[in-house]
C-alpha cells in the first residue's frame, strides 16, 4: 500500500545533506496509530493461493485506510501485516476525539470486513488496534518521496499494541489523559469506557470497554410490527421532508431525523427488529453516512441499509462495505420521489 507522499518543498530542510536517503524535516507532537491483524501467519500459512493471500491482506487493509481517512487521518505505511497511521496537527477536542472514533469505528467494522472476506471464501480476521500522542521525528524518504515517522512515541505505540485484546483498543497514558476532558459524542459514552490495565511490561495502558446495555433497551415483548419502519437520516430539511412524505403516502412508518447523532441514540434505545430498513445520506456533519453506517450495524448487524448522496462514492462504498453490493444500494442525488420509491421497495423484498 503506498505511504503518503508529500513534497518536500512543504517542510524545512533540517538533513545533514541533500543526499540522505532519509531526511528527517521537522519535529512535531501528533497522535500515531497502529492496527495489527491477529496470527496473520498461521492464517496464511493455510492458504494455498497467492492470490487469495494477497486478497486477503488487501481487503484488510484497504478497509482499514479508508475508515481511517474518513477521519482525516493520513496513511504512513503497512508493516508486514499491520497498518500505521497517523493524525498530524492535533489541535482541538474534535481533532482528539476522532481519533478515537476512527478507531472504535475500525473496531465495530469487524463483522463486515469479515462478511466480505467469506464472500470470498477466505477466513476471518481479528485485529488489534493502539494509540498514543507524543512527538514524533518527521522525515521523508529520497526514493519514495513518502513521509515516515520515528521516536518514542512511535515505538511505544507499536510495543502496546500486543498488549490489545482481539478486536480491542488499548491506548497510551499520554493520550489518554489528554482525552479524559474530551467527551465523547452522546452516542458513545453511553457505550464505552477505558480502564487502566496491569502491563509486566511497565508500560501506562488503558483499554476501551464496551458497556453492556440493560436487556430492556434491547427487547421490547410488547413491540408488534404492523407495518414496515424505515429510520431516514438526511440533514437537507427540504429532502427529509419529501421523502418522508413519499414514504409514508406508500404506507410505511417513518421516523426521520436530521441530525444523525440524535438517529443513532435513538436506534440504540429499540429493539434490534423495529427498523426495516435505514436510509442515509452520505454527507452530514457530525457523523457521516458511513461512520453512522458501522455504528448501526454494531447494533443489529441485519439492518438493511441505502444511502443516499450527491456525491461520486459508489466506488469506495462497494469495495469496503459488504452489504452495498450494487449501484441501486446508493441513492443519487437528485432523485425523483418515483425512483426514490422504486428503490426503497426493491430492497424490501
Amino acid at each position: 500500500m503506498p505511504a503518503v507522499k508529500q513534497h518536500p518543498d512543504d517542510y524545512d530542510d533540517r538533513s545533514s545533506g541533500i543526499d540522505d536517503e532519509v531526511r528527517f524535516i521537522r519535529s512535531e507532537d501528533c497522535c500515531v496509530c497502529f492496527v495489527d491483524i491477529v496470527n496473520s501467519t498461521g492464517t496464511t500459512s493455510k492458504i494455498n493461493d497467492s492470490e487469495k493471500v494477497r486478497l486477503y491482506y488487501g481487503i484488510f487493509l484497504n478497509t482499514m485506510s479508508a475508515i481511517a481517512r474518513n477521519f482525516g487521518a493520513e496513511i504512513i505505511k503497512n508493516v508486514g501485516d499491520s497498518l500505521m497511521f497517523w493524525f498530524p496537527d492535533i489541535l482541538s477536542e474534535k481533532s482528539f476525539r476522532e481519533v478515537i472514533e476512527c478507531c472504535i469505528t475500525m473496531i465495530e467494522a469487524r463483522d463486515q470486513l469479515n462478511e466480505k472476506l467469506h464472500e470470498e471464501d477466505l477466513p476471518i480476521v481479528s485485529y488489534r488496534i493502539s494509540a498514543d500522542y507524543g512527538r514524533v521525528e518527521v522525515a521523508i524518504e529520497k526514493r519514495s518521496n513518502t513521509i515516515d515517522l520515528f521516536g518514542p512515541t512511535v515505538n511505544r505505540c507499536s510495543k502496546i499494541n500486543s498488549l490489545a485484546p482481539p478486536n480491542g483498543l488499548v491506548i497510551g497514558k499520554d493520550l489518554y489523559e489528554l482525552i479524559q476532558s474530551i467527551p465523547l459524542r452522546p452516542s458513545l459514552e453511553t457505550y464505552f469506557l477505558f480502564e487502566k490495565m496491569d502491563s509486566s511490561e511497565g508500560h501506562h495502558v488503558f483499554l476501551l470497554r464496551r458497556n453492556v446495555l440493560p436487556s430492556e433497551r434491547l427487547t421490547n415483548k410488547m413491540y408488534r410490527k404492523r407495518t414496515r419502519t424505515i429510520l431516514l437520516v438526511d440533514d437537507e430539511e427540504d429532502i427529509l421532508y419529501t421523502f418522508k412524505t413519499g414514504l409514508i403516502s406508500q404506507g410505511f412508518n417513518v421516523e426521520a431525523f436530521g441530525d444523525p447523532l440524535e438517529a443513532l441514540a435513538h436506534f440504540a434505545t429499540v429493539a434490534p427488529s423495529h427498523y426495516d430498513l435505514a436510509i442515509l445520506d452520505i454527507r452530514m456533519p457530525g457523523l457521516n453516512g458511513l461512520q453512522l453506517y458501522y455504528r448501526l450495524k454494531a447494533i443489529n448487524r441485519n439492518i438493511k441499509i441505502l444511502f443516499v448522496s450527491a456525491l461520486d462514492a459508489v466506488p469506495e462504498l462497494l469495495s469496503i462495505l459488504p452489504d452495498v453490493k450494487k449501484t441501486k444500494d446508493i441513492i443519487k442525488k437528485p432523485s425523483t420521489i418515483d425512483n426514490f420509491l422504486n428503490v426503497v421497495n426493491a430492497a424490501l423484498i
